[in-house]
């Protein structure tokens, strides 16, 4: 069954970086809860519910040109799926460039992501984040 975890972040992955967002929270449980180590100060660590995790991707959206998250490596621990990310934006306006290399975390319950934790510094932070080793 975990291998099916790491299709379900690979599919909902592609989705957000097409744009899709139907199809980027489609496996989200109805109640996932999303939080965000590297937030910024103005806004929450962490939301409840798939119209708050769509609320924080409409700040994203208009403070980006393009934005994407390319995922580098994945971690299948049954569990939990650990991502290494590269999270790539262009600032509307400003132009300025964001590349930034995370490790993200996605909880699954009955083949549903239930809570993602974005921005772990990296992959054996978010292992240890979990109870394992890197």
């Amino acid at each position: 069954m975990s291998q099916a975890n790491v299709e379900i972040v690979r599919r909902s992955n592609a989705a957000f970086n097409r744009g899709n967002r139907d199809g980027a929270v489609a496996d989200y449980h109805p109640d996932v809860e999303w939080r965000a180590l590297q937030h910024a100060p103005d806004a929450s660590e962490s939301v409840r519910g798939t119209a708050a995790v769509l609320a924080i991707w409409d700040q994203w959206e208009a403070a980006f040109d393009e934005f994407s998250a390319e995922i580098e490596e994945y971690v299948d621990t049954g569990k939990f799926v650990v991502v290494v990310v590269q999270w790539r934006g262009k600032g509307g306006g400003s132009g300025l460039a964001v590349d930034n290399r995370t490790a993200d975390l996605y909880e699954f319950e009955d083949e549903k992501i239930v809570r993602i934790t974005v921005g772990y510094s990296d992959k054996d932070a978010a292992l240890k984040a979990v109870g394992l080793e890197g």
